[in-house]
């Protein structure tokens, strides 16, 4: 199954955001809460309020807030590489669907037998989000793809048009985070991408 994920961008109201997650989740995999500079009680509520717009509790991720995805019962948490280590995580709770984000072939293999069950490695495209940062490109992708059997979602600059050569790639999905929740019509915007990833190879 090729994967879908949306993510918060950090800097719009949440009621903004859980409006448009709302409007998103039937063609989104998962939706990802990434807010950094939110607290525990606030993104708490930002889970309620998606719960109560009617998506699906297994499609609700946190990042790095384990706390909040635990208390919250809701399909996964995401870490990052200043979160507790997977294998830490992964002993703790067999309930959520833990991912990390990994920049190279050794964190890939690392996370693969701590216990993550899918990764985002990126950024595959030059990104507004990583000024000045190279972009790490699809061959680095397809190295990623090739040593580990859990999924990896591309991350990145992601335009729709690139998906079918992320796919060729090694990749079983994709994550975007302003390409959807910026764009000026973001159901049609996750359509573009959900008709790329379900296309027939």
């Amino acid at each position: 199954m090729r994967e879908l994920h949306v993510i918060s961008t950090g800097d719009m109201p949440l009621a903004q955001f859980t409006r448009i997650a709302a409007a998103i989740h039937p063609d989104v995999h998962a939706i990802h809460i990434r807010e950094k500079r939110r607290t525990a009680r606030e993104l708490r509520d930002c889970v309620q309020e998606l719960l109560h717009r009617g998506i699906p509790a297994h499609k609700i991720y946190v990042n790095d807030r384990l706390d909040v995805a635990w208390a919250t019962r809701i399909g996964g948490v995401h870490l990052a590489h200043h979160s507790l280590p997977v294998k830490e995580v992964a002993a703790l709770s067999h309930a959520l669907r833990i991912g990390c984000s990994v920049h190279s072939v050794a964190e890939a293999k690392q996370a693969a037998n701590d216990g993550a069950d899918y990764m985002f490695y990126g950024h595959i495209y030059d990104s507004p989000s990583k000024p000045g940062i190279p972009s790490r490109g699809l061959a680095q992708l397809q190295a990623v793809a090739n040593v580990v059997s859990i999924p990896v979602i591309a991350i990145g600059g992601i335009q729709p048009e690139k998906v079918t050569e992320i796919l060729q790639h090694g990749a079983q999905g994709i994550a975007v985070l302003s390409g959807v929740m910026k764009a000026h019509d973001p159901v049609g915007r996750v359509r573009q991408y959900a008709e790329k990833l379900n296309e027939r190879r």
